[in-house]
């Protein structure tokens, strides 16, 4: 499969419209492709179709931009062919503007009655017309000498309630959000399910075409909730997983390591944009950004892919692919190093990552009819509890440099792992309980957070939390102020938290709740606050022993602080459970993964800080519990590194670290 030999990738945006003659009417394909051979890239992604609906091929069923008089895209295709750059097609679903037009019959409708939000126009994925017009138009473009297809915007932009729908789901729509209403989940399941039969669909018939290709979907809305629509089932559905993201360094550490737990096939590539975020066209990142990002990807044994945006009249910025050019060969021996070995990360910690517990239950009494999301951009990370504890978790264990892999409802097998992370995850289905009930009796440590499987995947309730008799503490239904206390140290938490009962489980902290109700503008003991008042009898910790492992409870989100309080107070929580295999000294804004490969591993550190250039580190170490290697070799410059080995363990001594090193041990 192409995807093991492209380790760095690219794709050129190109969403023009046709309205302006100007726009487009420089475009050559061998300007273009003289530049993206100067980047030193291996793959080239390039459009066929963009969200405008605008065709840069000859379509017999799509609307050609009107400024183009030749086919760019198969010249582009042919040319990147000829400099051996493995082309990709770039082709865009439901965000569709001209077939949304052309056939409003084929328009999603929200909840509002809307069809399309400002610029955008959206054909529904359940409409059988809609369907058959992508498939000729994939069909088309699949005629080209080209190696894989990204098919992007697999998701809802909107909660539709077209008759294609209605048809579809074959009962009444609910008429309120609320995410302990099986009603209402039930509709979200089939939101969720509808989606991955569409992008399944569209996955056959490129292969019944194109065995050979690779097909892959838009999978960055696995880190953005419930509204989207999508299941971890869209990464089945892809030959590997693909996304562009525009959040800060804990979500990419963490996108990573999602990926690389979902992607069908290995290495999955990871999008960062060259300018700001999508709406900036010509503010750049600096190239220590770009090469930190790069770096972070390749410490996940990922591909690193960058992109750009095209001018309006079809030119490029030739400076930046100089620049792309340096950057690359400056990223050369570490994406060397991650190929040849076919490295993946590793790690005996599992942070779990619910997609269906993804959820919003602020909303729960909402009129389906009155509520307004707002803008349907999905570049910016959405606002759910699972998802807001489970980057907290994944920052913790960043500045605890404690390499960890991510569990999600798919992960079948949990051999490798010692302690599993599970996040305030609502909807957890028998198996799924049962999996991680089987984990804690053979000797696992289990830490669970909030509500955790109270509801099936369906929206039932189950009579206690499902996990009741591993945590040794029963579910009472009902929940604190959203102003709470943790504990003798009076560890605040503002948001709500589960009332449980002992059920055998140890007690290590309990609550406090403040003196008055929160919201009482009459009553209070503080204006500005809500001072604790006495301890209660509900249990805020517990450990409870089950079979030959532990479960910890936690229940406040207390971790979403994200203040120096509640960040060292659940670091010593996380000692006492979490068995980690390597010491170092290094600062906290420094990432430490863990690859294994071609029976070979790897430590990489990556020096990603919240400045650019990041500040070099001097006389640092790692010790690593192994067994005597015969070498260890410095991706950067493949020379020997610094090293010791005593007591069944290696001690690296890093001299400088300026952006990254890999350590490879043989």
């Amino acid at each position: 499969m192409w995807i093991n030999e492209a380790y760095s990738r690219l794709l050129i945006d190109n969403h023009i419209t046709d309205i302006n003659p100007e726009f487009m009417s420089k475009f050559d394909p061998k300007e273009y492709v003289k530049e993206v051979k100067k980047s030193g890239v291996e793959s080239s992604m390039v459009y066929a179709v963009c969200h405008n609906g605008n065709c840069y091929y000859p379509s017999k069923i799509g609307h050609i931009h009107k400024n183009i008089s030749e086919d760019i895209f198969g010249k582009v295709i042919e040319g990147l062919n000829r400099e051996r750059i493995i082309p990709i097609a770039y082709y865009t679903v439901l965000y569709h503007n001209d077939f949304a037009k052309r056939f409003p019959e084929t328009a999603m409708k929200d909840n509002l009655g809307n069809s399309h939000t400002g610029r955008y126009y959206y054909s529904c994925p359940n409409n059988e017309k809609s369907v058959s017009l992508y498939k000729e138009q994939i069909k088309e473009i699949l005629a080209y000498d080209i190696k894989g297809i990204f098919i992007d915007m697999t998701f809802w932009p909107c909660i539709c309630l077209c008759e294609a729908c209605r048809k579809k789901f074959g009962k009444p729509f609910p008429k309120v959000i609320d995410w302990s209403d099986p009603s209402w989940v039930s509709f979200q399941r089939f939101r969720e399910e509808s989606l991955v039969g569409f992008a399944q669909n569209l996955t056959d018939f490129c292969k019944e075409i194109r065995p050979d290709i690779t097909v892959t979907h838009q999978f960055s809305p696995m880190l953005h909730g419930w509204f989207l629509g999508q299941s971890d089932k869209i990464a089945k559905a892809s030959d590997y997983c693909s996304g562009d993201f525009y959040g800060d360094k804990i979500q990419q550490r963490f996108g990573v390591k999602g990926f690389d737990a979902l992607t069908t096939h290995k290495p999955f590539e990871f999008m960062t944009s060259r300018c700001v975020s999508l709406y900036d066209h010509t503010s750049s990142k600096c190239d220590e950004e770009l090469i930190l990002s790069a770096l972070t990807t390749l410490a996940g044994g990922g591909a690193y892919f960058f992109i750009d945006a095209i001018n309006p009249d079809g030119t490029l910025d030739g400076s930046f692919y100089d620049r792309l050019k340096k950057i690359n060969e400056y990223l050369t021996p570490y994406r060397e190093i991650v190929k040849k070995n076919r490295f993946h990360i590793t790690g005996n910690v599992g942070l779990y990552f619910s997609m269906v517990s993804c959820v919003d239950i602020n909303l729960n009494g909402t009129e389906l009819d009155r509520y307004t999301p707002g803008s349907s951009s999905n570049m910016s990370v959405r606002k759910n509890a699972v998802l807001d504890e489970t980057l907290a978790s994944a920052e913790l264990l960043t500045e605890m440099h404690i390499p960890y892999r991510v569990v999600t409802d798919s992960t079948i097998d949990y051999s490798g792992f010692k302690t599993i992370i599970v996040h305030n995850s609502s909807y957890l289905s028998l198996d799924i309980c049962e999996r991680l009930r089987e984990f804690v009796r053979r000797g696992g440590n289990l830490i669970v957070t909030g509500a955790t499987g109270i509801y099936d995947y369906k929206g039932n309730h189950y009579d206690s939390f499902a996990l009741s008799d591993v945590m040794g503490v029963d579910f009472l239904w009902e929940y604190s102020p959203r102003v709470n206390y943790t504990g003798k140290e009076l560890i605040l938490s503002d948001g709500e938290a589960p009332l449980g009962k002992l059920t055998g489980a140890k007690p290590l902290e309990y609550f406090n709740f403040p003196i008055y109700s929160i919201d009482d503008p009459y009553k209070y003991a503080s204006i500005h606050s809500n001072p604790p008042g006495k301890a209660t009898e509900f249990p805020a910790i517990t450990e409870n022993k089950f079979g030959k492992g532990k479960c910890l409870w936690i229940a406040a989100p207390f971790i979403l602080k994200k203040q120096y309080t509640q960040k060292e107070f659940a670091k010593k929580l996380y000692k006492k459970y979490i068995e980690c295999p390597i010491e170092t000294d290094l600062p906290y804004s420094v990432e430490l993964t863990s690859l294994l490969g071609n029976n070979k591993k790897a430590v990489c550190v990556v020096n990603m800080q919240d400045q650019y250039p990041p500040l070099p580190i001097f006389e640092r170490y790692i010790v690593i519990e192994t067994e005597k290697p015969k070498r260890i070799t410095k991706a950067s410059d493949g020379l020997e590194a610094l090293w010791e080995y005593t007591g069944g363990k290696v001690k690296i001594t890093i001299d400088k670290l300026s952006f990254a090193e890999f350590f490879v041990i043989e």
